[in-house]
């Protein structure tokens, strides 16, 4: 579909939507806060004073405002609910900030392009306290900056997919200049808007709060905190909630995010043609145990992806460029228990720069994933720092996971590396190297990926490493 500014037909069901969500956004924060006074992450064991003012005080008093509000919290809940089963929505919140479309329109499509996937943990503050990390209201205010300040265009010049591959030049404490941002775990539409409203002098068109809502796939609780910001104006999108989840899943709406990119004008030999590029932001579930959750969405994705591609690109009159799937899909290409979803014939038709063949990563490719028990290290704060230990085949195991999993389940979030059989950590060759984040070009695509980047620049601001590459015409 066309996105539209407003994610309704009529004004009226755009203010009870508005309504709805004065009456249950408060309730959603305090209660969030509330639980959080309870909940210690390792940073808090070293601020006692701060716990206790936590415990007696600020827990008591937001625990009455929350059961003070929840009256209109209830009512607003319940205007959302009718809205989301009787009124036709628009399954994203469209903004475009640009103000020269007439200069868009006729302007060169350039040779290279490069797009950024990352999971930005921007959720309620209590669930962010349970994955160990720092304040949301401060990350979401952070998170952007850092984006927009650690771009440089001296990495763009590099090609470093070129051999022999060096590890120090795929791994970089910056971020390269970026044209299209992939997120995930947006999850609150205030989160989306504060992102856009830092990225929209770069990045003037945004897709965010993207859902579908209903009782049946997520008791329309939460979304699918899938976010895209694009430097190039978005033609058509649309979004697809996966069919098949597990656990606590089935409260959030995950899927994948589609959207036709509009790139320019490409001169061929006998006219002049729009060139176009298609992006697919998707987030599967973690934690799925012994259920074939992935390798279900992973296919649905993949389907929706091309489908989308089939139906909105015209041969007649568009050059299509590259089709880009990516985003956090929460297994690896290297973990036994991840092999079903490394032998998923997706790998066929689209093409990972980092994976060698199932099972195998390039040498030079690192995890994505963190230790969550030690976000807090001090080493993990500074830019600098954290590429130090991505670079370190010791180090990058304390704090990233290692490609062995077996089953995926909840106590990732708790395990250390395993030593060897004399008590020594050491370096293997699955050390550090669980990358869960990842990007990929559709083989049938005009360009190729010719640079590759692990960026430690949001350290300390999130539990995943930012993957980022580079197509060009070659």
């Amino acid at each position: 579909m066309v996105p539209r500014k407003s994610c309704y037909n009529w004004w009226l069901w755009q203010g009870l939507d508005y309504f709805s969500s004065c009456l249950t956004i408060p309730f959603l924060h305090l209660l969030s806060l509330c639980l959080s006074c309870y909940y210690q992450t390792t940073f808090d064991r070293q601020q006692l004073r701060v716990l206790f003012l936590r415990y007696a005080v600020g827990g008591p008093i937001l625990l009455m405002m929350t059961i003070m509000i929840s009256p209109l919290a209830f009512i607003g809940y319940v205007i959302w609910v009718a809205l989301c089963s009787f009124c036709v929505q628009q399954p994203f919140i469209y903004v475009d900030s640009d103000e020269h479309h007439s200069s868009v329109v006729t302007r060169k499509c350039p040779s290279a392009f490069t797009i950024c996937s990352s999971n930005v943990i921007l959720i309620p503050e209590i669930l962010v306290r349970y994955n160990n990390n720092r304040n949301v209201y401060w990350r979401a205010q952070e998170i952007p900056t850092r984006f927009m300040r650690h771009q440089t265009p001296s990495l763009n010049v590099m090609r470093n997919l070129r051999e022999p591959v060096k590890r120090e030049d795929i791994v970089q404490s910056w971020l390269p200049d970026i044209d299209v941002i992939m997120l995930q775990e947006v999850f609150e539409r205030l989160r989306g808007r504060q992102l856009y409203n830092k990225f929209s002098k770069k990045y003037p068109y945004c897709l965010y709060n993207a859902g579908q809502h209903s009782l049946k796939t997520n008791l329309c609780l939460m979304g699918s905190g899938l976010f895209i910001a694009s430097r190039f104006p978005i033609m058509e999108a649309s979004f697809h909630p996966f069919s098949y989840s597990t656990k606590y899943a089935k409260f959030v709406g995950y899927g994948v995010l589609l959207a036709k990119l509009y790139l320019g004008m490409k001169s061929t030999k006998d006219e002049s043609m729009k060139a176009v590029g298609y992006v697919g932001n998707t987030h599967t579930q973690a934690y799925q145990g012994k259920d074939r959750v992935i390798v279900h969405q992973m296919e649905e994705a993949r389907s929706w992806l091309n489908e989308f591609v089939k139906e909105t690109h015209n041969p007649q009159e568009e050059v299509l460029m590259f089709v880009v799937f990516g985003g956090d899909i929460n297994s690896d290409n290297m973990s036994p228990g991840d092999s079903a979803v490394q032998n998923l014939s997706l790998w066929e038709e689209y093409e990972d720069p980092c994976r060698e063949s199932a099972g195998h990563d390039k040498p030079w490719t690192v995890g994505t994933e963190h230790r969550q028990k030690l976000l807090h290290h001090p080493f993990m704060q500074y830019p600098e720092t954290f590429r130090d230990i991505l670079l370190d085949d010791v180090q990058r195991r304390y704090f990233l996971l290692d490609a062995d999993v077996e089953e995926q389940t909840p106590d990732l979030m708790k395990c250390v590396p395993k030593p060897d059989s004399n008590g020594i950590v050491g370096a293997t060759e699955c050390g550090g190297r669980r990358r869960v984040d990842c990007l990929t070009l559709r083989r049938d695509s005009k360009v190729s990926p010719t640079s590759m980047w692990f960026s430690s620049s949001l350290a300390g601001l999130t539990d995943h490493v930012p993957v980022a590459f580079m197509l060009e015409e070659v």
